[in-house]
C-alpha cells in the first residue's frame, strides 16, 4: 500500500477536488497543508490536509475517494472542524 506524503498534495493547494459521494460528487477546496515533526521510526513525515466547502456541502466524519494528488484517487479519512464564516472546514491526518 502506498503511503501518501506531503509532496502528493502540494500541486493541490488552493485548488477545488473532486469527492465522491452519493449521488452525486461534491468539490471541496484544498486550503492548507501542515507538515508536522518527523518522530524516530516514522515510515513518512506526518501531515495534516485542511478544506472547505460550501456551507450546503455536508460530508459526515468518514473516508471518501478524492481526486486529488499523485497517483491519485486516494481515499481519505475526513473529521469535520467547526465551520467558520459560512464555510464548512474539514481536517485529514496523516501519521
Amino acid at each position: 500500500m502506498y503511503l501518501m506524503k506531503p509532496e502528493d498534495f502540494e500541486p493541490w493547494i488552493g485548488r477545488a477536488v473532486r469527492v465522491s459521494t452519493v449521488p452525486e460528487p461534491v468539490e471541496l477546496t484544498l486550503v492548507r497543508l501542515q507538515r508536522k515533526p518527523l518522530f524516530i521510526g516514522a515510515e513518512r513525515e506526518p501531515f495534516s490536509l485542511f478544506f472547505e466547502s460550501a456551507e450546503h456541502v455536508y460530508l459526515l466524519d468518514a473516508a471518501y475517494e478524492f481526486d486529488c494528488g499523485r497517483g491519485g484517487p486516494y481515499t481519505i479519512l475526513i473529521s469535520q472542524l467547526q465551520p467558520k464564516n459560512g464555510r464548512r472546514r474539514y481536517q485529514a491526518v496523516f501519521n
